[in-house]
């Protein structure tokens, strides 16, 4: 197996028992250090590397929304989508003038569609059966 296939389970195996087991970090790292051994130390920093990349990518949230908010209300709607959905880090904020009102919250594994236009899209689907 390549040394960069190998590091790249290394980070991912971190990320996936900070994310079971969080406030253990200590634990697992030092549980990182004994599975390398001395002799495979020196990959430490690259599996740190990926491991930061990773959980980054995870983290990662796109806020779309339908006009450029005033900055109290962009951060109201931020600190309320960390609060109700777990595993939320950095929010971008992209602007779609498609969008007749409201926002879409876009993560790698949810989507949200909070505007007046999926509403009407919706209803009109409903209305003449579309699917």
């Amino acid at each position: 197996m390549k040394v960069n296939t190998q590091l790249t389970y290394y980070a991912r195996a971190i990320y996936l028992a900070i994310e079971e087991n969080p406030g253990k970090e200590k634990e697992i790292f030092e549980n990182l250090k004994k599975s390398l051994g001395a002799r495979r130390m020196r990959y430490l920093p690259a599996i740190m590397a990926k491991f930061f990349k990773l959980y980054a990518h995870e983290k990662k949230a796109e806020l779309v929304l339908s006009s450029n908010f005033d900055e109290k209300t962009k951060t109201e709607i931020k600190e309320k989508l960390k609060k109700n959905i777990a595993g939320i880090g950095e929010i971008t904020e992209v602007i779609d003038e498609n969008l007749i009102a409201g926002f879409r919250l876009r993560t790698k594994d949810i989507l949200i569609k909070a505007s007046l236009k999926d509403i009407l899209t919706g209803l009109k689907n409903k209305t003449y059966g579309h699917n």
